[in-house]
């Protein structure tokens, strides 16, 4: 036993295929973890119905799939969310960057941080690093009483 875990890939989205693996792999080795990749290289909607893609996970984990993912998610989540700011933005301006920044304050209350994108990448750790380091004096601090410490403050609960 050479693999902790192993990865299996169908050309459509066919839980058949994936069973019909699992039961190979799960005979020889029946406590090995499997993996499927949701490949977004699958037109999802034309392989099956919404009900089918709706329960298509829960099927895989009933199979022994424990590790279930979609390659470059974050890849077409970006680049579609890019190209609709951009086209909106072409057509409305400031207008669409503010849809989008409402969307991102509306979405705070599930946990998301970036709209205070200063603070998601680091910038009081630095401000503290340079704190320190000048004893207490910086005058290069970011946060401290920037933009986005005045205008982005967390919703009262």
């Amino acid at each position: 036993s050479h693999a902790d875990l192993i990865w299996m890939e169908t050309s459509t989205p066919n839980l058949e295929q994936a069973q019909l693996f699992a039961e190979a792999i799960r005979d020889r080795y029946p406590q090995k973890m499997l993996a499927y990749n949701c490949s977004p290289s699958f037109n999802w909607s034309a392989n099956l119905s919404q009900e089918e893609i709706a329960k298509f996970q829960r099927e895989l984990g009933a199979m022994g799939y424990k590790f279930q993912f979609v390659t470059l998610a974050g890849f077409h989540s970006l680049n579609h969310g890019m190209f609709e700011l951009a086209r909106g933005y072409g057509e409305r301006g400031m207008a669409a960057y503010a849809e989008l920044q409402n969307d991102e304050f509306a979405s705070t209350e599930h946990g998301y941080s970036a709209t205070r994108h200063q603070q998601e990448v680091g910038t009081g750790y630095f401000d503290a690093v340079a704190t320190v380091i000048s004893g207490g004096e910086s005058s290069t601090t970011a946060l401290q009483d920037s933009t986005e410490s005045a205008q982005f403050r967390p919703r009262a609960a």
